[in-house]
């Protein structure tokens, strides 16, 4: 009988103990946890400045011919072809997508027309690519015109047509 008591009062001692290991071990999770994340942080920075960057093309131009003439207003029904200068500072292999949009008021624009050009433009070089396309719709209600986007899919960015008219296609019946 005499055990118990000792038993009874090294129990509080021993609950203690268990208690304060939970906690550091908690507390050294949580320290390790954090040099992870610290060291993924320090290692995207170092890749993200090692990385080769490949430079955007840039659009030079772009501009709406109807029978050779340029235009800003086309009637519908008729073939136009969207123009689009593109000029490259380093060599660009990779596809280009012109792609002609409509522009409509407080929704949502939406595709028309995508072509994709396949396209190795030589460094200091421009490329003027031409897009055919006959516009379905006249500007009117919540149609506003006709735009072109694009996508360098090589450098993964895109170019936007200046959301004025023009340069937009407006058209008529």
């Amino acid at each position: 009988m005499q055990a118990e008591p000792f038993i009874l009062w090294l129990q509080p001692l021993i609950v203690g103990c268990a208690l304060r290991r939970s906690r550091a071990s908690k507390g050294q999770i949580l320290i390790i946890l954090v040099l992870i994340l610290i060291g993924l942080i320090v290692v995207l920075g170092i890749l993200s400045l090692v990385m080769v960057r490949r430079p955007t093309p840039t659009v030079r131009e772009t501009f709406w011919t109807v029978a050779d003439s340029r235009v800003s207003t086309a009637k519908r029904g008729q073939e136009v072809e969207a123009h689009v200068v593109v000029r490259v500072s380093e060599e660009y292999v990779g596809s280009i997508v012109v792609k002609i949009r409509k522009d409509v008021a407080l929704w949502v624009d939406s595709d028309y027309h995508i072509s994709t050009v396949p396209t190795n433009i030589k460094g200091g070089d421009e490329k003027e690519i031409m897009v055919a396309f006959t516009p379905d719709e006249a500007s009117g209600g919540s149609l506003r015109g006709y735009f072109v986007e694009i996508e360098f899919r090589a450098t993964r960015t895109s170019w936007t047509m200046e959301n004025s008219y023009p340069p937009r296609l407006k058209v008529t019946d």
